[in-house]
């Protein structure tokens, strides 16, 4: 007793430490993560892969994606960003998250140009793996079409090249967009894209 009457202060104030742990705990440590906002639904498609594969949104559900619009002959944009998501896919192969949780599209704009052998070289130029990266095409005007249904703003030039925002969306396991990403960015980083990915798994 005269212990605890010589070190009632200590005591109190490691008690109110300990409360004040629990409080933080409870109000913080417990609070369900903070995942993207749901933007739209993603618009439904149905193409084809370069192995001839029927693809489609549907078919893809269960998984969170990344979907990006391209062309082969970008002379800018597309070969770069395409890069940069081959280390995301490196990434998430890395997780075990590639093909069971997480999946990787791309949509070309030019699917006349570009047929299965020049999006095979154009994604081994870019270090992107053909065998668990969705590479799709259609027709042209379903996929003009489509890429502005995913908010992706394109036209086609007199000299048959595309003028287009660079995007990257991200697609919930629902099928539900959650985020845009500028694809441009100078200081985006596939770490910040997986994190992203990873938020809607």
């Amino acid at each position: 007793m005269a212990f605890v009457k010589k070190h009632s202060f200590k005591i109190a104030v490691l008690a109110l430490c300990a409360a004040m742990g629990i409080y933080l705990f409870i109000t913080y440590g417990m609070q369900p993560k903070q995942t993207l906002p749901i933007e739209m639904a993603a618009p439904a498609f149905e193409l084809t892969d370069i192995d001839g594969q029927d693809v489609s949104l549907a078919s893809t559900n269960g998984k969170a994606r990344i979907v990006y619009f391209y062309f082969a002959n970008c002379p800018d944009v597309c070969p770069p960003t395409t890069f940069l998501l081959s280390q995301v896919q490196e990434q998430l192969a890395a997780e075990g998250k590639l093909g069971t949780e997480a999946e990787l599209i791309s949509i070309t704009f030019d699917p006349v140009k570009d047929t299965p052998d020049v999006i095979r070289a154009f994604a081994k130029r870019n270090f992107a793996d053909t065998s668990s990266w969705r590479f799709l095409r259609g027709d042209e005007e379903t996929s003009l079409q489509l890429a502005r249904d995913f908010g992706v703003a394109v036209i086609k030039n007199e000299d048959g090249s595309f003028t287009h925002m660079n995007v990257i969306t991200i697609v919930d396991a629902d099928g539900q967009i959650r985020k845009w990403i500028n694809g441009s960015k100078e200081e985006l980083t596939a770490e910040e894209i997986v994190a992203d990915l990873k938020s809607v798994l």
